[in-house]
């Protein structure tokens, strides 16, 4: 693999791990690609939603520390790959954190609209 001393675009770029996809195709590089753009929103999507309850029992400690190790590696996977400094990664590593935050947002709407207030009894009609 030749040493990119700024940002290139092609094909032949290893993702995570040593020697893939770099020479199996472009079926892989488009998988890898995928593979990107869903960690990424993954991480997104864990970015956005909050990390603890107000108040923490000692039993769920292990849970809250266990899912703050995987919100960090999934960050420092999607980091790993846009150091490749290839555009196609960065790209959809990009695009993999708007549709993160689409797809929360719009989940969040949908499913836990805001509650409309009532207006104020009028005081001339009661």
């Amino acid at each position: 693999m030749a040493e990119h001393s700024g940002f290139w675009f092609g094909a032949d770029v290893e993702i995570l791990f040593s020697g893939w996809p770099l020479g199996h195709g472009h079926f892989h590089f488009y998988l890898a690609l995928l593979l990107v753009f869903m960690l990424s929103m993954v991480a997104q999507m864990y970015a956005m939603t909050p990390m603890s309850t107000p108040k923490i029992v000692p039993k769920s400690l292990i849970n809250h520390a266990a899912l703050h190790g995987l919100r960090t590696l999934i960050a420092y996977l999607v980091l790993l790959c846009v150091i490749t400094f290839n555009v196609g990664v960065i790209i959809t590593v990009l695009l993999g954190h708007v549709a993160g935050y689409l797809a929360l947002t719009l989940y969040i709407k949908y499913y836990y609209p805001v509650p409309v207030a009532t207006p104020p009894a009028d005081d001339a009609k009661a």
